[in-house]
Parts: structure tokens; sequence; C-alpha cells
């Protein structure tokens, strides 16, 4: 399979309005609202994951990966750009809006002073870090069947993504063991990167959360409880066990199992693109 096959670019248009209803997982405006907040900081991550692996594009020598890199960072562009449209309707309509606006400068102003003042060592254990972890919970998700659950059209902007980090999943593994290759290192930094990744979630959620006291107390029913209870023991034991296989010395990326649906999936998001490069 070539580069233009295995990783491709796929320019989609998401159309979200001022009624969007943000609470797009069934019943769960809690894990709804961290999902939101995650994606409120990909506009200045995923840019800090393209300057990093456009830094390592050097020292790379392997032309098939230097194509994938390329593919990569351009999935990447297409992810933070749909992202971001989804993020102006969220500050426009959300009362928590301007506090997610002043934490969105600080994650910008973080991943722009990393990019310009960290070493490449540890720019790419995060880039490596943060796709282990991404790849690890799209998998699971499409296993579950969780977009199932979810309500258009978020739910559409969602598969597109995750379906598409399982795509892009071996390029920063390899970037990093070609320029590092230091074991320790990256499950060690991996574990810390992940959890400042899940700490400014929680960040962005914990506003969302407290701004609309409403909307939490209407899904506080007996009913809604059970059911997030039962879902999120499914997800923690499919999840649980692929993330901690990131941090095995044996992990690879290419050679992870690929979740069912996941075929027809890339299928129906290249049928839907505007264009597939």
């Amino acid at each position: 399979m070539d580069a233009a096959e295995a990783i491709p670019i796929r320019r989609m248009d998401f159309e979200f309005s001022d009624d969007v209803d943000l609470v797009f997982i069934e019943g769960d405006p809690g894990l709804s609202y961290f999902f939101v907040g995650a994606w409120m900081m990909l506009p200045y991550l995923e840019p800090f994951l393209i300057r990093t692996i456009q830094a390592a594009t050097p020292l790379i020598e392997d032309a098939d990966l230097r194509a994938r890199m390329t593919r990569f960072c351009a999935q990447e562009g297409q992810h933070f750009r749909q992202h971001a449209r989804l993020n102006e309707v969220v500050r426009r309509v959300h009362p928590s809006g301007p506090k997610l606006a002043e934490l969105e400068k600080a994650v910008e102003a973080e991943f722009a002073a990393w990019s310009a003042e960290k070493p490449l060592k540890f720019n790419l254990a995060y880039g490596e870090g943060f796709e282990s972890m991404t790849c690890a919970g799209a998998r699971t998700q499409i296993q579950l069947g969780m977009f199932g659950w979810m309500k258009e059209p978020i739910r559409s902007l969602m598969y597109w993504h995750i379906l598409e980090e399982i795509e892009h999943r071996s390029v920063c593994f390899e970037v990093y063991e070609a320029v590092v290759g230091d074991y320790l290192y990256r499950s060690r930094m991996s574990l810390w990167f992940q959890r400042h990744y899940f700490a400014w979630c929680g960040r962005f959620a914990r506003e969302m959360i407290a701004a609309d006291p409403e909307t939490m107390a209407r899904y506080d029913t007996p009913e809604w409880a059970r059911v997030r209870k039962r879902r999120a023991a499914a997800y923690q034991r499919d999840y649980l066990p692929r993330l901690l296989g990131t941090f095995m010395p044996w992990y690879d990326p290419g050679r992870v199992r690929l979740p069912d649906g996941f075929s027809a999936a890339r299928a129906e998001f290249s049928a839907r693109a505007v264009s597939v490069q």
C-alpha cells in the first residue's frame, strides 16, 4: 500500500449551525463536554504536531516515511481546520465561551513555546505519546460502536477524525524511532504527556459543565446514570489494555489489530469528502 492509499487526504465540509446539540453523546453531557473541550485544543496542538514533524523531516532518509510524514501533516491540517469551525460555534453559543477563549490563549502560548524552545526529542516524544493514545482510543471507539450513541453533525466530525488517526498511527512512532530511538524516554514521557493532555481536557470540560448546570441537571437521572456507568465500564475494559500496550518495549502501531468497521468507515468518508488526494 503506497502512502496515498494508506493516508488519503480527505477535504471535508462539515456544517455546524448555532443550534448544534453539544450534548452529542446521548444522555451524557459530561462526556460530551469532555470531548468538545478536548477539541478546543486542536487548533493549537495539531499545528504543533505539524511543526514537529516538519522539523524532523531533514533527518529522515527513508523516502516512503517522508511521503507519509507529508500526508500526516496534511491530514492534521484538515483536522484542526474542521474543529476550529465547530469551536467558533461553541464559543458563541455556550455560556462558557469567554472562559474557553481564555484557556485557548494559554494552550496556544504553551505549544508555541514548546516549538520554539524545547528540543526536538521532547516534541517528538509528545507527538508519539499523543498519537499512540489517540489510536488506542479510536480503535476502542469504533470497536464498541460508540458512534451509535452520538448525534450529527458532531458524530461525523469525530468519526472522520478518529479513523484518520488510525490511518496515520505509525508516522510519529517511526519518526521518533528514527531520530531518537530511546524506549525508556518514550515510555516515561508518554505518560507525562498524556497526563498533561488530559489535564487540559479536564480544564475545558469543567468550564463547560460549571457554566451549564441546567443541562447537567436534565440528565441527572437514575436511568441515564445506569447507562453512563455501563458504557464507561465497557470502554475501560477495551481501552485500558490497548493503552497499556503502547508502553511495552515491543509496541509497534503498524502491527496493532484494527477494529471491525474500520475499512467501511474509510470508504464512507472518502465517498463523503469534497475531494480525496
